[in-house]
């Protein structure tokens, strides 16, 4: 093979990796993806040597191509996987902080309910006290 057909299959192979690396050896797509690999490298096999290169000239662009879309795809999916992430923990942390404030209202309504009736017990013992003394 010459080098730039090395070249083009060691893109693909690094771009494979990554794609494995970040989806998981066993994810569906990486499956899928490094089986048609397979193919094209036994395709690729079976080629004599003028054909292998008239091929892989002819589907340079196309390979490279392809190569740009997946990891595009890629880093989508990895953003967006960042982002669920993130608004979990937001939800999380916001929930959290209702349920503190909520019990932080319960009991400062509970507190100030409690001296409003100590100060009418107070009021009340007063006007006992006046009624008395009259």
């Amino acid at each position: 093979m010459s080098s730039t057909d090395e070249s083009i299959i060691e893109q693909l192979k690094r771009s494979v990796e990554l794609i494995v690396a970040k989806t998981g050896p066993h994810s569906k797509f990486a499956e899928d993806l490094i089986q048609k690999i397979g193919q094209l490298q036994a395709k690729l096999e079976s080629l004599t040597e003028s054909d292998r290169h008239q091929f892989l000239g002819e589907m340079k662009g196309s390979i490279q191509d392809a190569i740009a879309g997946i990891e595009r795809r890629l880093l989508q999916h990895t953003h967006f996987a960042d982002t669920y992430s993130t608004s979990i923990l937001v939800a999380v942390i916001f929930l959290i902080v209702s349920i503190f404030a909520l019990f932080g209202f319960k009991l400062y309504k509970s507190l100030t309910e409690k001296e409003l009736k100590k100060q009418e017990k107070l009021k009340s013992k007063q006007q006992k006290k006046t009624k008395k003394s009259n």
